[in-house]
């Protein structure tokens, strides 16, 4: 069976869940320590995610995509694909640190989120949420300034508004009538912080984005 390392809350990671969860591919899901990282000792990786499917070790969310869509004859719509999936790792999942990861309390919350499913016991978890939102708060802040991103909240809606005018176009997805790789990569950088705020923001910002989330959600039953 396929492994898939990942963290549970990574965008990165969520990219490659979706499309395992919708083209039926069994897989487990092996949660990564966010700082011994032991689990990735196989590997000079050490970034998630990592797939490893028998004696093939696959790192980097694109080229998973790009190898399960291969090896497994993931026929999907392709028309424009690579602009939009680059667009997403270059562009809309920078827009999520500064927003979950703003202050120290809202910091704190989202990686509380995020270890509600690890391993370690409550302590452990607990000291690794302190430590973190106080790391992350600042490098957040600090990614945002680098890439000139000076109003997250605005500009992700802005981001939003290119989706659904230039991507879905006034369709069900962005292959058309049927999901695409770029549906599936967009929507798994969303459903990474669905506990959090952003896809509320996105969802109340536009409506064609509501109802093209929610019909993702359903075909890939995350």
């Amino acid at each position: 069976m396929i492994k898939l390392y990942q963290f549970s809350a990574c965008p990165f990671c969520w990219k490659v869940r979706v499309l395992l969860n919708y083209k039926g591919i069994p897989f487990e899901a092996i949660e990564v320590h966010p700082r011994s990282k032991k689990e990735l000792e196989f590997t000079d990786h050490k970034k998630v995610p990592v797939l490893v499917d028998g004696k093939t070790i696959v790192t980097e969310s694109a080229k998973i995509m790009d190898y399960l869509s291969n090896k497994y004859d993931v026929s999907l719509p392709k028309d424009d694909e690579s602009e939009w999936c680059a667009w997403v790792d270059d562009t809309l999942v920078h827009y999520l640190p500064p927003i979950i990861h703003r202050d120290f309390k809202t910091s704190f919350n989202t990686i509380g989120e995020a270890t509600k499913t690890g391993r370690s016991n409550w302590l452990s978890r607990f000291f690794t949420r302190l430590m973190g939102a106080a790391i992350m708060s600042k490098v957040a802040k600090k990614k945002a300034l680098k890439l000139g991103i000076t109003d997250p909240i605005t500009e992700l809606k802005t981001a939003i508004d290119k989706w659904v005018n230039k991507g879905l176009k006034g369709q069900a997805f962005c292959g058309g009538n049927q999901i695409s790789i770029a549906d599936l990569s967009v929507f798994g950088v969303f459903r990474s912080t669905e506990q959090l705020e952003v896809v509320d923001i996105a969802c109340e910002h536009e409506q064609a984005f509501a109802a093209w989330y929610a019909k993702c959600k359903e075909l890939t039953a995350c």
